[in-house]
């Protein structure tokens, strides 16, 4: 009798151990998925905030990769653009230095183009002793519609600016030149880019010369209307242009 209770016993401790090391395994297995759910999620995740919060904002957030919102696309390409274009006492100097300082917000291909219209203008004497400074026409500042997306990851963005040069001294230029800067995402170094954006140049479009004479803030503002791309970005509202250097 008492060697039938030690089987029994004994039956009945495999059988408890057999369950609590299926309960072990079990927890072994979701503490691993666990492990593996939290390693393939984002490391980081970069998130532009829109700069008018006054109703709020949703933000969706997929891979990682957050939508940019159009105004600080706009406010980046402005930025960028200005700063290049800001020849504070001699072109000839000046411009190669902005290309250098700016060179983390610029493509590759853009950096290109920047210093081969730098020999260009070198070549023709259009820096030495030049100044310059490039800001936006007054009446014309940031809407919505001067953003044109090309997808997740690379917008048009319609710059309409007032260029302003001097020669030792004296204005020797002041036009309306609208500006189709190409703005994509650069995830390339995030110590000198925070923006982790980066100026393309112009893309397939050009910069066109704007006719004062023709420029209506109030009217510009009511019908502006972003193109398809690509093709010559140029809204209807504003005059017929001319390509320029």
């Amino acid at each position: 009798m008492s060697s039938q209770k030690f089987t029994n016993a004994l039956a009945s401790s495999h059988a408890h151990n057999k369950q609590l090391l299926l309960v072990i395994l079990a927890i072994v297995f979701l503490a691993s998925f666990g492990i593996y759910f939290a390693w393939c999620q984002p490391k980081a995740v970069d998130i532009h905030i829109a700069t008018d919060l006054r109703s709020g904002d949703t933000i969706r957030v997929v891979d990682g990769v957050a939508p940019i919102n159009k105004s600080n696309v706009y406010s980046f390409g402005y930025y960028i653009w200005q700063q290049i274009n800001r020849w504070q006492a001699d072109g000839e100097k000046d411009y190669g230095q902005q290309i250098y300082a700016m060179q983390y917000f610029l493509t590759p291909s853009c950096q290109a183009q920047l210093k081969a219209d730098l020999s260009k203008r070198h070549l023709r004497g259009e820096l030495r002793r030049r100044t310059r400074h490039i800001t936006e026409i007054p009446g014309f500042p940031y809407s919505e519609n001067r953003v044109v997306s090309e997808g997740r990851d690379a917008w048009t963005v319609l710059l309409d600016m007032q260029v302003m040069e001097t020669f030792g001294g004296s204005a020797v230029k002041d036009v309306f030149i609208r500006y189709p800067l190409r703005v994509v995402r650069f995830d390339v170094d995030r110590e000198r880019n925070p923006w982790l954006l980066a100026l393309d140049c112009f893309g397939s479009n050009a910069p066109a010369r704007l006719n004062p004479a023709d420029l209506n803030p109030a009217a510009a503002a009511a019908n502006l209307k972003a193109p398809r791309l690509p093709g010559t970005v140029a809204p209807s509202s504003l005059p017929s242009d001319t390509s320029v250097d």
